[in-house]
């Protein structure tokens, strides 16, 4: 009963870990989307470019990796010290939990304070992951409003995006 007992504890332990897991990864890959199309907007878009310009360049800058992407955003001055060195941060981490968190966390099934300490390292990751996607969101607002587009504008646009993925397979 007791080896059953702790085959039970173990299985608990590893899918905490591995929903952690996956809700980290689901954010990341927000992020790196939402971070692309940020670059390709506020440094490459050109005024009255056109829908098949701009998507070429939304295309273009989603191929890209996440390093590449945010060596770009660097390059280019996007980013204050501060979100630039954020950015970094969270990078190193995704590289750590895509490349070497399980090898780096094999005792986490086996023991309750492992798996806390690599839960609460993931968690940070989909939390940061979060921070920035709403620095990105802001410095998009404003960016389409310096360039003369309505609140009512990009919450209608938003809006119909949201309502065309949600009814699309």
């Amino acid at each position: 009963m007791e080896d059953l007992l702790a085959q039970l504890e173990k299985a608990d332990r590893l899918n905490t870990i591995t929903q952690r897991v996956g809700f980290a990864l689901w954010q990341l890959q927000e992020l790196e989307g939402v971070t692309a199309q940020y670059f390709a907007l506020s440094s490459q878009a050109k005024k009255g470019m056109g829908l098949d310009a701009g998507n070429a360049l939304l295309d273009k800058a989603l191929k890209n990796t996440f390093g590449i992407t945010i060596k770009q955003m660097s390059k280019a001055g996007i980013l204050s010290a501060e979100l630039q060195d954020r950015f970094d941060n969270l990078l190193s981490e995704r590289n750590w939990l895509v490349h070497k968190s399980r090898a780096d966390s094999r005792s986490a099934i086996h023991k309750r304070e492992a798996m806390e300490r690599v839960v609460k390292r993931i968690d940070a990751i989909a939390e940061e992951s979060l921070f920035l996607l709403k620095k990105i969101d802001k410095m998009s607002d404003a960016h389409a409003k310096k360039h003369g587009l309505s609140e009512e504008y990009i919450a209608k646009t938003a809006n119909e995006i949201l309502k065309h993925w949600h009814t699309s397979d």
